[in-house]
């Protein structure tokens, strides 16, 4: 195989005409191509000095459900990824897709786009640019961890792509963004990573700090089955999300180290004070309203009301719009930028 550009038109061309199954194909691209090992602090390095993940690979490239299938196709048992050491790698590696993602639309250009945009108005403006619809649905109390005590969530997450009910080559719901609701800056493990002399990436957890760790702990992942996230998921992708993602083999020890600090709350409708306060884009500019003085006790008035009602949580706007006292709030949205 002459393309070293992994995700590439010629790869792909080279790697669906192979003739390998599944996971020989996958065995290619991680041992054999990007030379993956994982080092003594569990993490995966990428050791090639050849053949990289394309720098134009975008969210919507044919690369990306083809790798999801090879991995659906070859770890189909309840064991997932656990089975052997490709499927350790293969759980590790989900860490530089997030990467690639995180670089291209943070490098996304467009008229619309002001040069100082942040990732959340260069990510919707990526959406629009291609009419791709995405996902505010999916719960993201894993992606605000807190120390001692929890008080109002303080990220959002955005999936894409919205839906999809293909029976092979199944985007949806795969790549995932975590943002910051009031600065709309990507979280990230790869904010605070840094290189070793040797061009490597520092995975001793002791040379980060707490606060650092922070990112690594609510960090965004990519998924490898299909997320429910209160939609069909059709064909062999049932269950894959709590095989392949959700039942992890062991974790880096920069990641296990951050998620002991900090610990994940739990849904309001599981004995917990959590609810995602972002379901759709008005939410974002109706919490952006609220004076940082005024949100705990709000957020908290908040889950009492969803708990009382028993209601499904539909965003802080639909909250803000069936509560007169916090009218004031209320946020309408038209398809753009925040």
């Amino acid at each position: 195989m002459k393309n070293d550009q992994i995700g590439s038109v010629d790869y792909m061309r080279s790697l669906i005409n192979s003739g390998l199954t599944a996971r020989d194909q996958l065995d290619l691209i991680l041992n054999h191509h990007l030379n993956a090992e994982i080092d003594e602090n569990r993490f995966l390095q990428l050791l090639s000095k050849k053949y990289q993940l394309a720098p134009q690979l975008a969210p919507i490239s044919y690369f990306y459900p083809y790798f999801r299938d090879l991995v659906v196709d070859a770890y189909d048992s309840p064991e997932g990824l656990s089975t052997d050491l490709l499927g350790r790698k293969i759980h590790l590696f989900r860490s530089y897709l997030d990467r690639q993602n995180i670089a291209y639309i943070r490098n996304y250009h467009s008229p619309r786009l002001d040069s100082n945009a942040n990732d959340l108005q260069r990510l919707l403006c990526y959406l629009h640019d291609n009419h791709l619809r995405a996902d505010f649905n999916t719960g993201a109390n894993f992606h605000n961890r807190y120390h001692q005590s929890f008080t109002y969530p303080h990220n959002m997450k955005i999936q894409l792509f919205r839906n999809s009910i293909r029976y092979k080559k199944n985007p949806a719901r795969m790549i995932e963004f975590i943002i910051d609701i009031d600065s709309g800056s990507f979280v990230s493990q790869w904010n605070i990573y840094r290189q070793t002399a040797t061009g490597l990436i520092d995975t001793n957890p002791d040379h980060y700090s707490l606060n650092q760790l922070q990112q690594v702990a609510n960090t965004e992942s990519f998924n490898y089955g299909i997320p429910y996230g209160g939609r069909l998921v059709v064909g062999k992708y049932r269950h894959t999300h709590q095989y392949l993602d959700v039942n992890q083999p062991l974790n880096s020890k920069v990641r296990r180290v951050a998620k002991d600090y900090w610990r994940f709350p739990h849904d309001y409708d599981h004995n917990g004070n959590y609810a995602d306060l972002i379901k759709r884009p008005q939410d974002i500019i109706a919490w952006r309203k609220v004076p940082k003085n005024q949100r705990y006790s709000i957020y908290m008035n908040y889950v009492e009301y969803l708990k009382e009602q028993r209601l499904k949580n539909k965003g802080i706007n639909s909250y803000f719009s069936a509560t007169p006292k916090y009218h004031q709030f209320c946020a309408h949205w038209k398809a753009g930028l925040l």
